[in-house]
């Protein structure tokens, strides 16, 4: 009997476990392949069912676990209740462009591998000056759809937690950002936002034509040493490697599709910094699909920036608070007509919040419905360091417009 409850008791905690991981691997067939992605459930005590999803795509011979592992994304889809859904890249498919890789590793210290690529339009090119191609010239993993794959998990989680099709955002790494560009123009389903990180749009890019405006926040440093700002350096003498279109370009893409005001410009100052990088945001402003730049200085293709480095600004922030300024979405009828609920960053917060909103008047109730704090704010950001500890309901009037919103005061 003792044995029974014993290898019971067993039993129980190996299911208990299995059911704990998170993120959790699945797996979909997508395109004659049977392809991998990881689930990450949102922690957040506070909140129902998951109110959106983050698709975050790795490097180049990066992993769909490396979004967990190098980066603090996990904060963002807790703080807004998002799932965030990690596919991965499946190794280079095409024989002759793996031969093209082997010869070029004849002649390189640092040997090219090609474990994992997304089907993102990034065309390599090399030629010569007078624009002649050369025969190592190749488009990676041309032949796999992962738009439709990456379309597919979506569809599969939205109808694993019974969500509507909206609050759907795509952040990218590298040659993430690469797909996510590419998913962004080829698939028909209206995105909330795209975040690239030192990541462009590719030479091969399919579908660019269809112009589907999307909102869009861009990190790229111009003293990258991967993927060049301008697309493209001088490997040797009278040898040009190309990897991306020119960044100006792809942001006036975004700016004309998404048919936005004149550029604002700022100097990004938000920490003191002391490692001589520097940054400048550039808004190209809309109500609702503004797009977004940080042009940086002095930074590597790998650095991530932190605040706790001695940085500028933090990148993990910075994402928060543009994923939040699009996050808003109608509360199915629990507050009055006029009002839609709107997603605050971070949540629970401790100083302050950044939310959806330029300009207005925000009224904050504690839960007995008395008026705690009201005040003006300004581009979004509210200082909530007065308040007590405990959750608190915001109403926020912003033009003709009022949102709500719940917030936990550490």
């Amino acid at each position: 009997m003792k044995k029974k409850v014993f290898t019971t008791l067993i039993l129980c905690l190996l299911v208990a476990g299995a059911a704990a991981a998170n993120p959790e691997r699945k797996s979909i067939q997508a395109g004659g392949h049977m392809r991998e992605y990881l689930v990450y459930m949102p922690q957040n005590e506070y909140a129902g069912k998951p109110d959106g999803i983050i698709v975050a795509l790795h490097g180049f011979n990066q992993t769909m676990h490396n979004f967990f592992e190098e980066y603090s994304m996990t904060s963002i889809a807790d703080s807004l209740n998002c799932i965030i859904l990690s596919p991965q890249a499946l190794p280079e498919q095409d024989e002759n462009v793996i031969g093209k890789s082997d010869v070029l590793n004849l002649f390189l210290d640092k040997k090219i591998k090609l474990d994992a690529a997304w089907g993102c339009g990034l065309r390599v090119r090399f030629f010569i000056l007078d624009g002649l191609d050369l025969p190592l010239t190749a488009e990676l993993n041309k032949s796999v759809d992962d738009v439709d794959f990456i379309r597919m998990a979506i569809a599969q989680t939205l109808n694993e937690h019974a969500m509507p099709v909206e609050n759907i955002y795509l952040a990218g790494t590298s040659m993430g950002g690469y797909m996510a560009y590419q998913f962004a123009v080829r698939q028909p389903l209206k995105l909330s936002g795209i975040i690239s990180i030192a990541g462009s749009m590719g030479l091969a890019i399919s579908g660019a034509d269809g112009r589907l405006k999307t909102p869009v926040c861009d990190f790229h440093s111009v003293t990258d040493d991967v993927v060049p700002y301008a697309g493209s350096y001088l490997a040797s003498a009278g040898v040009t490697v190309s990897l991306a279109k020119n960044k100006e370009d792809v942001i006036r893409y975004w700016a004309e599709t998404n048919e936005t005001g004149t550029p604002v410009t700022e100097n990004v100052d938000y920490y003191p910094s002391t490692n001589g990088i520097t940054a400048e945001k550039i808004t190209y402003p809309h109500p609702e699909n503004e797009v977004v730049h940080y042009r940086i200085n002095g930074a590597s293709h790998g650095y991530f920036f932190r605040k706790g480095s001695g940085d500028c600004m933090d990148y993990v922030e910075e994402t928060g608070k543009f994923i939040a300024s699009h996050f808003v979405k109608h509360s199915g009828g629990n507050e009055t007509v006029d009002a839609t609920q709107i997603a605050v960053y971070p949540n629970p917060a401790r100083d302050a919040v950044y939310f959806g909103c330029p300009d207005g008047d925000v009224s904050v109730y504690d839960l007995t419905g008395k008026l705690v704090l009201s005040a003006s704010f300004h581009s979004g950001y509210l200082n909530i360091s007065s308040l007590k500890q405990g959750m608190h309901i915001l109403r926020i009037r912003s033009g003709d417009r009022t949102y709500t919103a719940k917030i936990i005061k550490q």
